[in-house]
């Protein structure tokens, strides 16, 4: 929606929701909730003023997030690169290659070589947010390639290895007003920059090449999604996208290939979906409520699933099941939910106990979204010549000891409160 005025400018405030040495200490504790399971971290509004500030330059820090002993914001954002490692924790940036805005830097440059965009006429076409930039002309200039290498020198992204590129579409959303007066988001299909000459295809050509540009330095490149407002899925080019999607791209591309991401879809719970953290970060950093039940429940089971093949999929009326290797069958029948291994309950609605292969094979993630006693949880094959395994139950502030238990039969009986973690060894 967009109340008729469209936002051209940064207003030179910015709303911090975390400095950098914040920013760690949240890292830390998201490390002690998920055992240490590698984590990317993409941080949003580092640069100018805050999020889509001054692009398309990405030349400076934003210095309200830096800390007191640095100099400089990049040297504080350099300081948390480093320091994040020590916690499985790789942090990179989102950034956008699509937007202009008038107060940036490289805004005269950049409408006099025509890389922004312009209708007919030769004026400046607007975006939703701000004036779209066509891919193939910056890419043809060289000032693509310039932007790139520029941020590469000025942080180690080469070391992260990977980057988020925001809004990485192929042709802008065009705002029509609707019978109220009110600006919506048409996503009907056009050229970037209908004065130059360049096709939808060559816009898309341009896009290839910013990816190989960024694969070339060693950095993989992801992006909101698959397909909106592309003419390309990237496959291929971009692995990962934050979210993802539809029966027909789960069955193109396999979780090694292509995945996302967050999908909250029944496809979801079939195929796996991770989790992003961002709006709980943001909501409550201190308690990071509500993170243990979506880390254990969405990305456990998306890093359990994309570690197996998928063979065949059911379905039928209410009923829908995906056959995975190793004898794991994902079921979903109305609202009922479960994944068994050959004749292991690994997980039935809110309740699960799934191997944890990150840390080693013989230990296990418990998670009780209500509750239960006295359950009785049959444990994978691998675990039968186990006779004892230590249970200790996982916060923010590390593993607690619980208990010893004993395993009998190859299966273990276990009670659990609500949202309650556990790490069984």
């Amino acid at each position: 929606m967009f109340d008729g005025q469209f936002k051209r400018k940064d207003n030179e405030t910015s709303l911090v929701a975390l400095s950098y040495a914040e920013a760690l200490d949240v890292i830390k504790r998201i490390d002690k909730l998920t055992l240490g399971i590698p984590k990317i971290v993409y941080l949003v509004g580092w640069q100018y003023n805050g999020h889509d500030s001054k692009y398309p330059a990405w030349f400076e820090g934003n210095e309200k997030l830096k800390r007191p002993e640095d100099k400089t914001a990049i040297e504080s954002l350099k300081w948390l690169m480093q320091a994040a490692k020590q916690y499985n924790t790789t942090v990179s940036l989102h950034i956008n290659m699509f937007d202009a805005y008038e107060d940036s830097p490289l805004w005269n440059q950049y409408l006099e070589h025509d890389i922004i965009a312009k209708n007919i006429d030769g004026s400046a076409k607007s975006g939703e947010w701000g004036y779209p930039i066509s891919y193939a002309q910056e890419w043809a200039t060289g000032f693509a390639q310039k932007r790139i290498d520029s941020l590469c020198v000025l942080l180690p992204i080469q070391d992260a290895g990977t980057i988020h590129i925001d809004a990485f579409h192929t042709w802008p959303p065009i705002p029509v007003k609707d019978n109220k007066g009110n600006y919506q988001t048409s996503l009907e299909k056009g050229v970037i920059s209908p004065y130059l000459k360049f096709s939808v295809e060559d816009e898309t050509e341009a896009q290839r090449n910013i990816f190989r540009y960024w694969a070339k330095k060693g950095i993989d490149v992801t992006s909101e999604g698959v397909d909106f407002l592309r003419a390309s899925s990237f496959d291929g080019y971009q692995p990962m996208g934050w979210w993802f999607g539809g029966l027909d791209n789960y069955l193109k591309w396999p979780a090694s290939y292509y995945c996302g991401g967050q999908d909250n879809s029944e496809w979801g719970k079939l195929f796996g979906t991770s989790m992003h953290a961002e709006d709980i970060v943001k909501r409550d950093p201190k308690e990071l409520s509500g993170f243990k039940e979506q880390f254990c429940l969405n990305t456990v089971i998306w890093y359990f699933l994309n570690q197996l093949e998928r063979r065949y999929l059911l379905i039928q009326d209410d009923y829908k099941a995906l056959q995975y290797s190793n004898g794991v069958r994902v079921s979903l029948f109305k609202d009922e939910y479960s994944i068994i291994q050959n004749n292991s309950v690994l997980v039935e609605n809110g309740d699960m106990m799934i191997p944890a292969q990150w840390i080693s094979d013989d230990a296990m993630i418990a998670y009780s979204k209500k509750g239960y006693q006295n359950r009785i949880w049959q444990l994978p094959e691998r675990f039968i010549k186990i006779r004892q395994v230590k249970i200790y139950r996982v916060s923010q502030d590390g593993n607690i000891f619980v208990k010893k238990l004993k395993v009998t039969s190859g299966s273990i009986r276990l009670s659990m409160q609500e949202d309650e973690m556990l790490f069984i060894k």
